[in-house]
């Protein structure tokens, strides 16, 4: 493996010397994400979310702490490749992020790069961060962007620092980009709210789902009807429950959840993402807090 203390290139006066930035492991409680389609994997926060996935870009997301994730696919990065790649920032429509500061060495599992100080604004909001130049071999290679809203970085560097530190690289294995989708259910509560019938006498519903990370899940659907005659009103309300075990299932290009049901029949709904939220079948959800699974 060749030492990227080696890099001389222009990186400007003031980055003359890289620090080294040695493997970290996360210390608050963590899961793994590992990305078999993209060969990666490292361990993220329980509270970080994969909340979308826009072509070669990846996001997640932590509502509690304002942070980011943005992990893009950049085939061919290599030690000669990463100092201009890395130079040139992060961005994408509604993404503009540009490095800071001084750059430092990774030494990862699998992997080498750099990383700097970065900042700038995602979608309008202000963030700063930590942007690395990640490449491993078969010419694999990442941009990984790790941040927050300015009055939060100061608090969440040292977790940024440790996330990037856990990124390992592993073999690429295109076609299981399923796995994407049982990443972002599990310990997801979805929540989807509709109307049915006309202006006069149409009921009113609300779907949700809780995916628990055992594999196990609860849903409830409630409706509540007013009637309206010309005179009087009146409003009815009603709700039914199931749980059972859910998993998600590949076929072609596309990701079924199939749900079984401890009473009542299997059920299964096409997933698919349509402005940040998840639709099953046709029917857009949003993301809620999720207080019924243990974990």
């Amino acid at each position: 493996m060749v030492a990227l203390s080696l890099l001389n290139a222009d990186f400007s006066a003031r980055a003359a010397e890289p620090k080294s930035q040695p493997r970290l492991e996360v210390q608050e409680q963590t899961r793994t994400y590992t990305d078999r389609t993209s060969g990666f994997s490292l361990e993220l926060p329980k509270d970080f979310r994969l909340s979308s996935e826009q072509g070669d870009l990846l996001y997640f997301q932590s509502p509690e702490r304002n942070g980011t994730m943005i992990v893009r696919t950049v085939p061919g990065l290599s030690l000669r490749t990463v100092q201009a790649r890395l130079r040139s920032g992060l961005h994408a429509e509604a993404i503009t992020i540009n490095p800071t500061g001084s750059p430092e060495t990774l030494q990862l599992e699998g992997a080498q790069g750099l990383m700097m100080d970065a900042g700038g604004n995602i979608q309008g909001r202000e963030l700063l961060g930590k942007l690395a130049g990640i490449f491993g071999p078969n010419g694999q290679g990442y941009m990984v962007l790790i941040g927050s809203v300015h009055e939060r970085w100061i608090g969440f560097r040292s977790t940024a620092n440790k996330m990037i530190g856990s990124f390992k690289v592993t073999k690429a294995q295109p076609g299981f980009e399923y796995e994407r989708w049982e990443f972002r259910l599990s310990g997801a509560h979805l929540v989807h709210y509709g109307k049915q019938g006309n202006y006069t006498s149409g009921a009113i519903y609300a779907q949700d789902y809780h995916f628990c990370r055992d594999r196990t899940f609860k849903s409830r659907f409630n409706t509540a009807q007013t009637q309206f005659n010309g005179w009087t009103k009146h409003t009815s309300s009603t709700g039914r429950k199931s749980k059972g075990t859910w998993s998600v299932s590949p076929e072609g290009n596309d990701a079924y959840l199939i749900l079984a049901n401890k009473r009542g029949p299997q059920q299964m709904f096409a997933l698919s993402e349509r402005e940040g939220r998840i639709v099953m079948d046709n029917a857009p959800f949003q993301f809620a807090t999720n207080k019924l699974c243990s974990e």
